[in-house]
């Protein structure tokens, strides 16, 4: 239903009436977004009457909430698209409870009455129960990709090590929640399809011929079969998993993705990989310098890379080298094992 086609109120009077009377919390903004009343369940709860600057509820929330909500209800309002968001509200305790707030435009005429009309509904127990949720499945899926480490010696720590590191570029290029989560599940599991890669070739001290090449390329595609049986893997987790090793130029496998048809987070995500495998000391090469490795992924910007991701990264690593208390170049990290073509020998 369109705002021209809800139901007209009698008066604005009325609207107060009905939102005094709610047991839930309830909010009436006009057509430019700034509230203009809240029912007595808001004031019970956050101690504010709905008088302050700005669109009027920027005060009760929760600091790290304010931005990305501010942002959003700017664009519902703009749009007059109906408005739904998730943020924490303190409590006249100063503690914080997450809520789930709703706003939907209402036609009125003109210059009279209320534009928006909204719910803030209590979903503190269900968001608690979400996390916990979340919490167990990422200890899951890591739980998994640490398995392989214990199986490849050589891997030890490179999993966490790269997925903090995706997670600072995803971070850095203002990727959303939701394409965060996918990422650090996508990355847990990267090579989990090496599982089903042979010892004798998984753990072979030197490089490998062409014959075993072509075996261990199996690997996205067996790590795309074994993610997609959990059953609760986000798609771009699984495409991560699939076609991080698929380059720019389109040279890469399983699939020979090229450029922007790579899946984002597989472009990402191989950036970070290959620069943590470029750090670590192999049986058939020694570890590179964080200056060597940075000078590297700039060389194949745009051919192995997205050059745009190998930009953003490598302002992420100056900056933590910049950062009060760092010691610039950190050391090498311990060893991975056959990053599959993507390191020179």
């Amino acid at each position: 239903m369109t705002p021209s086609e809800q139901p007209r109120p009698g008066s604005q009077a009325d609207y107060i009436q009905l939102l005094e009377a709610m047991p839930v919390m309830l909010w009436t903004a006009d057509a430019t977004g700034r509230w203009l009343h809240v029912n007595r369940q808001w004031i019970e709860f956050t101690g504010l009457l709905g008088e302050m600057g700005g669109f009027g509820f920027e005060e009760a929330l929760h600091p790290d909430d304010v931005e990305r909500t501010v942002s959003c209800w700017r664009q519902s309002v703009a749009r007059a698209e109906a408005y739904e968001i998730e943020y924490r509200l303190r409590a006249q305790d100063g503690t914080y409870r997450w809520f789930l707030i709703r706003g939907v435009p209402v036609a009125t005429p003109e210059g009279q009455g209320v534009a928006w009309v909204g719910t803030c509904t209590d979903i503190e127990e269900q968001k608690q129960a979400r996390q916990a949720a979340l919490a167990m499945r990422e200890a899951a899926v890591r739980a998994l990709g640490l398995a392989l480490e214990t199986r490849d010696r050589e891997t030890h720590g490179h999993t966490d090590r790269v997925t903090r590191l995706a997670l600072q570029l995803g971070q850095a290029l203002h990727l959303p929640d939701t394409q965060l989560s996918a990422l650090q599940l996508g990355a847990y599991l990267h090579d989990i399809g090496k599982l089903a890669i042979p010892d004798a070739l998984l753990l072979k001290p030197g490089a490998l011929d062409e014959r075993e090449w072509q075996l261990m390329r199996v690997h996205p595609v067996e790590g795309e079969r074994f993610a997609a049986t959990l059953g609760f893997l986000p798609p771009e987790a699984i495409d991560l998993i699939r076609h991080h090793h698929e380059r720019w130029d389109g040279t890469g496998y399983p699939d020979g993705q090229q450029g922007e048809h790579i899946p984002l987070l597989a472009r990402l995500f191989s950036v970070v990989d290959v620069y943590d495998a470029l750090l670590s000391k192999r049986p058939y090469k020694r570890a590179w310098t964080p200056d060597e490795a940075r000078t590297e992924l700039r060389q194949q910007a745009g051919t192995q890379f997205d050059a745009a991701m190998v930009e953003t990264f490598l302002a992420v690593l100056q900056q933590a080298d910049d950062a009060p208390g760092s010691t610039g170049n950190s050391p090498a990290s311990s060893a991975v094992t056959h990053e599959l073509g993507d390191l020179p020998h």
